[in-house]
Parts: C-alpha cells; structure tokens; sequence
C-alpha cells in the first residue's frame, strides 16, 4: 500500500521544529553559498521582529526536511501553499541559490547545528545585563552539576 503525500510529510515533520517557531509567523529564507567545504551552501531564516529587534538563524542544508511557502502572507494557512521535500526541496534550494529571498516555515531536525544571529537595540544598561551563555555556564555543560569541583558526597 503506497503512502499518500499528506503522509509522507507527517513523517519527515516528525522531530523538527518550525523556524519561525511561532505560527502563523513567516522568516524571509533564502540558500547562501558557503566559502569553505563544510557545506556548499547553508539555509538562512532572517525575521525582524520590530524596529529594535532581528534574529538571523542559519542551518546545514542536511538538516532541513521540509520548507512551506504560503499563499498569502498576511493569511498563513498550511493548507494553501506549497510545500517543498525531498527532491523538489533541493531543486528550490538550488534555483534559489544566491538570489531569490522568499517568505516561509523551516522545518529542521530538533538537534540541528545551528548559528543564531540576533540585532538589538537597547540602552548601555541592558546590554551590560545582557550575556550569551559562558563558559561555565550550565547550559554549556548541564552534565556538570557540580562546576566547582567539591565532591557533593555521593562517591
């Protein structure tokens, strides 16, 4: 018995995540070639959230399983667009390589290698307050419940 393609995409959307992650918002996605051999292109999700406010999500093409494009962009509706995957997903990829910019949902495999570029304007004060996880910081090494080292008793 053959799969429909409704189907299909349930099961490639299993274990991604949505970029933008928040429905109905759209990102502008474009494919950008690469300068090194890590990948010969990566996927980029731009979103300017306000006047003060752009995030900049780039991923390995490898990670990308599907890409939705919507009818309308200001009446997002997962059923009137289209959808790209598979084959037809590297096709768009390759026609859009370098040039074309379209309004859209990423959907990536949750443990997907990321960089997030964000842009934001605020006053000295909060930028003093406000840091990307350190070093040391837990969320680096949530493995490390005992960064100083002291033995917390349980040898």
């Amino acid at each position: 018995m053959s799969k429909s393609p409704e189907q299909l995409r349930a099961m490639a959307l299993s274990g991604t995540v949505s970029i933008p992650p928040r429905f109905p918002d759209l990102a502008i996605i474009s494919f950008e070639t690469c300068d090194n051999s890590t990948s010969p292109f990566v996927v980029v999700a731009y979103q300017k959230l306000s006047p003060k406010l752009s995030i900049k999500r780039t991923f390995f093409p490898s990670d990308l399983k599907c890409f939705f494009v919507p009818e309308s962009t200001s009446h997002v509706d997962l059923e009137n667009g289209e959808w790209f995957e598979g084959n037809q997903l590297l096709k768009k990829a390759q026609l859009m390589l370098d040039s074309t910019k379209v309004e859209g949902i990423l959907y990536v495999r949750e443990q997907a290698q990321s960089l997030l570029e964000m842009e934001a304007g605020m006053t000295a004060a909060e930028s003093a307050e406000f840091y990307p996880p350190l070093p040391d910081d837990r969320s680096v090494n949530h493995y490390n419940m005992n960064p100083s080292g002291v033995s917390a008793g349980c040898d």
